[in-house]
């Protein structure tokens, strides 16, 4: 990656230079290694808390580089063609949808965290999809991981609910609805197949 002479320049400073490197190795960090984080496991409304962890979102809709993000991701969804790995891709920006959603929540951004659900979820359909590109079928683990990602979504989103204005619990519980449909459908291909 080809840098602008001034940077080179600071970097250079014997002064700052480690103090340089440092800060660029954890930005580059945090934009290649998702931090992940269990989410809110103890406002669950079931009696079992499912174990699963969710990625950490990085930066969330409200900042103005989250376009960026956005536009790099649609641009590695194209590039991956293998269907195993386009699902763990879709599987990663789905658990980062619903992390920033309760992110979002968390800042008293509602409307915006509904959209991210949206979206996360739609991720999800789109992995549901790839299932079908499959030459043969996954193993039982495979199937398991997508099944207990799922129940983890709507756990999170189940406990979102409590804490959502009125006019927003139905548009939460629809969200889940359409979890528990793609989760069928995962079911139903587990089982033809």
């Amino acid at each position: 990656m080809l840098l602008p002479r001034f940077i080179i320049d600071y970097i250079n400073n014997t002064q700052i230079k480690k103090s340089a490197l440092h800060i660029l190795i954890i930005l580059f960090s945090l934009f290649i290694f998702p931090i992940v984080q269990t989410s809110f496991a103890e406002e669950s409304t079931q009696s079992t808390i499912i174990k699963y962890d969710l990625a950490y979102p990085g930066i969330l809709p409200d900042n103005p580089l989250y376009k960026l993000k956005v536009v790099r991701d649609k641009i590695v969804a194209s590039l991956i063609s293998d269907p195993n790995k386009k699902i763990e891709f879709y599987l990663l920006q789905t658990d980062k949808g619903i992390l920033a959603t309760a992110m979002l929540i968390d800042n008293n951004k509602v409307d915006l965290a509904l959209q991210t659900a949206l979206k996360a979820e739609n991720n999800y359909t789109l992995l549901t999809q790839q299932l079908y590109k499959f030459r043969q079928k996954p193993n039982a683990n495979f199937f398991k991981k997508l099944k207990t990602a799922s129940l983890k979504h709507q756990e999170v989103l189940a406990s979102l609910i409590k804490r959502v204005p009125e006019k927003n619990k139905q548009a939460f519980t629809n969200i889940i609805y359409f979890s528990q449909r793609n989760l069928e459908t995962i079911e139903e291909y587990r089982i033809k197949q």
